[in-house]
This record gives C-alpha cells, structure tokens and sequence, in this order.
C-alpha cells in the first residue's frame, strides 16, 4: 500500500496543478493504476464517481489545493 500511496502522491502533484483554479477545496479520488481521478465536493462524492467506472478498485483521496485532506486540532 505504501508504494500506491507515493504513486498517488505523484499523480496528485501533477493534477493538482491542473485542478486549482477551477477545483480548490474539492475531493480527488485517485485510481493509481490506470492513473485516472474523480473529483468530488466530497469524499463520498468523489468515491461515488470513481466507483462507477472502477467498481472493485481502491482509491487515494486528496484536497485540491492542499497537502492534506483533513485536519484535526487546532490551527
């Protein structure tokens, strides 16, 4: 799972730049073996669409426009 992790970062890297403009704060769910992403308002959202194209596939969920999706604590 760790290798999946660091090839979404990658693909994250690159799309993100892509996304910003027109998708900050939304969710990016990311199918690391075909290199494709769904994105979302929300995780469940951006779940959703992937699912419908790649239904027994995991995802990586990222934020557009950030290096985290959540955050949990004070800032």
């Amino acid at each position: 799972m760790e290798y999946k992790t660091k090839l979404a970062d990658k693909l994250f890297k690159r799309i993100n730049k892509e996304l910003v403009s027109k998708y900050v704060g939304k969710i990016v769910a990311i199918d690391t073996d075909s290199g494709s992403y769904f994105v979302g308002d929300s995780e469940l959202d951006a779940y959703r669409k992937a699912a419908q194209q790649y239904p027994n596939k995991k995802f990586v969920f990222k934020r557009i426009g950030f290096k985290h999706t959540h955050f949990v604590g004070a800032l």
